[in-house]
């Protein structure tokens, strides 16, 4: 049996899935996560076949040891039986500037997530680390990559570009790549399951970091991510789209360098710095119903902020036969829903609230001749997948 662990990893989190492949069918055989990595004590959750589990804490320096911890708690408990069990560690990671794809993890590739370092500091770094510790400790064990920007490689150059010198997208590589990739491919790929009929999809992965997508015959043709994470919808903590000709009177206003201005917009704005009250969707969503204007504003905003996207993208696509919500928030908030659909019957949206409220999947109305959908994504499946088909061709 191939045996691929998928990693995702968060500044201090550490989550993974290990999947087995008998033939083409693929099952979880574990999945687990840590949280805290890098503090003194972190804690961890590991769930095993037939309702299994394991808890503990201990001390996790780094993501690497969190990788070694994970293997050692399934081998004792006979889901691994050594590291040579492994076909391949996978990541889900995020920027691999000109490289796209899923890729063996080698000199090369580091290198490129080096270079673009600037452009995805919190993420490549973390990444980075880890398959460098791990390629140290294991230097046999495969670890393979498939690149968050990979599936929005079809998005045409000329919504790709930005209105800069078109140098700059030579010699360095500024250019929108999107991101969630690995979602955003997911919801294709289900959807044509679902319904195969829907050519034109909008699928918005909304969550602690949110993006939309625009999706033509299952190909990513729009994304709301530009060249870096940051950019797009306002993210939980993330001012997403910001007009960078504020920095200086920012800096000067402050007293600001612009590395404190631009660590403001990565970790204190968006719903944090908006609402005032919580980086937490669920926290912004109550303090609004108890009457806090600045949370109801920053409501507003994200759901304003969606719905415009899904117009622009419905004009790309050329309309609009579905339109699909996943990511935490996506999935798990039904008001947000409403809010988005409520203006969008010029489009040929319409909700059914009963539906939406009671957590169906198909939460549109009969009378929609757009279905709406409300899909849990599975973006670690896409990963395995991806990369069990690159190792089958020998690469």
């Amino acid at each position: 049996m191939e045996k691929i662990f998928v990693m995702n990893l968060g500044t201090t989190s550490f989550k993974f899935k290990l999947y087995g492949y008998a033939g083409e069918e693929a099952q979880v055989l574990a999945s687990g996560e840590a949280e805290c990595v890098g503090a003194e004590t972190s804690r961890y959750v590991l769930l095993l076949p037939e309702g299994g589990e394991i808890q503990g804490e201990r001390h996790l320096p780094s993501h690497g040891a969190a990788f070694e911890t994970c293997i050692e708690l399934l081998r004792e408990k006979g889901v691994l039986v050594s590291f040579a069990d492994l076909t391949a560690v996978a990541y889900k990671a995020v920027h691999g500037g000109r490289l796209s794809g899923t890729r063996i993890v080698d000199d090369d590739l580091l290198a490129e997530m080096e270079r673009v370092l600037p452009l995805a500091p919190a993420h490549n770094a973390i990444y980075l680390s880890a398959m460098q510790s791990i390629r140290a400790r294991f230097p046999d064990l495969i670890q393979a990559v498939r690149f968050e920007t990979s599936f929005h490689a079809t998005v045409p150059e000329k919504r790709a570009v930005y209105g800069v010198p078109y140098q700059w997208k030579e010699e360095l590589g500024i250019r929108r790549y999107g991101f969630h990739g690995s979602s955003h491919q997911y919801i294709a790929e289900t959807m044509k399951k679902l319904a195969p009929s829907a050519r034109r999809v909008v699928s918005c992965h909304l969550g602690g970091s949110s993006s939309v997508c625009g999706i033509l015959d299952g190909k990513s043709v729009a994304v709301s991510m530009g060249a870096t994470p940051q950019s797009g919808l306002f993210q939980n903590n993330r001012a997403g789209d910001f007009d960078p000709f504020c920095l200086p009177f920012i800096m000067e206003r402050y007293g600001y360098t612009l590395e404190e201005v631009l660590k403001i917009l990565s970790s204190s704005s968006g719903f944090l710095g908006l609402s005032g009250v919580s980086n937490d969707y669920r926290l912004v969503e109550e303090a609004a119903e108890g009457g806090n204007a600045r949370a109801r504003l920053a409501l507003d905003a994200f759901a304003d902020q969606i719905k415009g996207l899904i117009g622009q993208y419905a004009a790309y696509l050329g309309g609009l036969d579905a339109l699909v919500f996943t990511g935490g928030i996506g999935f798990g908030a039904a008001e947000l829903r409403s809010r988005v659909c409520e203006e969008l019957a010029f489009l040929g949206v319409a909700l059914d609230e009963k539906k939406n409220a009671s957590g169906a999947e198909r939460i549109s109305s009969d009378a929609s001749s757009v279905s709406v959908w409300r899909l849990k994504t599975d973006e670690e499946s896409v990963v395995a997948r991806c990369v069990r088909d690159l190792l089958r061709k020998g690469v």
